[in-house]
Parts: C-alpha cells; sequence; structure tokens
C-alpha cells in the first residue's frame, strides 16, 4: 500500500501543474486576443486619418488651383495696363464691378421678390 500512497501523491502533485499550463494558456490566448484587436484598431485609426488628410489635401489643391488662376487673371490685366491696352482692363474693372452689385447708367435693375 505504500507504492498506492505514492502514487496518490504523485497525481495530486501533478494536477496543480495542468491547471497552471492551462490558466497560462488561456491568459495567453486572452493577451494574444488583445494585442490583434488592439492591432485592429490601430490599422483602422490610421487609414481614417489617411483618408481625412487626404480629403484636406484635395481641398487645398482646389484652393490653390483657384488662386492660380486669379493670378493668371491679375497678371494679364497688369500686362495689358503695362501695354496700354485698357480694354482688358476696363473689362477686368467692368466684371469686378458687376459682381458686387453695381450697374451701368443707362441699365435697368429688376429685383424678384420671390427669392431665387
Amino acid at each position: 500500500m505504500p507504492e498506492m500512497d505514492a502514487f496518490k501523491q504523485q497525481k495530486k502533485q501533478a494536477k496543480p501543474e495542468k491547471q497552471t499550463k492551462k490558466r497560462t494558456n488561456w491568459i495567453l490566448w486572452i493577451a494574444s486576443m488583445a494585442l490583434v484587436i488592439y492591432v485592429i484598431v490601430t490599422i483602422v485609426d490610421q487609414n481614417v486619418k489617411i483618408y481625412n488628410a487626404r480629403a484636406e489635401l484635395d481641398r487645398l489643391n482646389d484652393t490653390i488651383s483657384l488662386q492660380e488662376i486669379k493670378i493668371d487673371e491679375l497678371k494679364e490685366v497688369a500686362d495689358a495696363v503695362e501695354e496700354d491696352n485698357f480694354d482688358k482692363f476696363d473689362d477686368y474693372i467692368e466684371k469686378k464691378a458687376r459682381l458686387n452689385g453695381f450697374v451701368k447708367e443707362d441699365e435697368v435693375v429688376y429685383i424678384t421678390i420671390a427669392g431665387d
């Protein structure tokens, strides 16, 4: 019977090792899943930031294009003034004045009450 007692003691000592191993595997699995979730969230966040940055870049490129068009228009007017070609200059001034609501002396202004 002493052999039986020794066997039971070995069996009791073996159980905690298996429980510890299972607990370690469980903790390792949870840590791995947490890492995977963190990586996924980080990638999604970075993609959102990239999308927003590209949208901002497109908006700024559109603004640059508009400014370049205005600069070209002003260069044409400046060149026309230097060459004493006041037709382009007068056309430019008239265009800007009309955009600000000015009219010529002999024009009749109609205002719609209905709105747009």
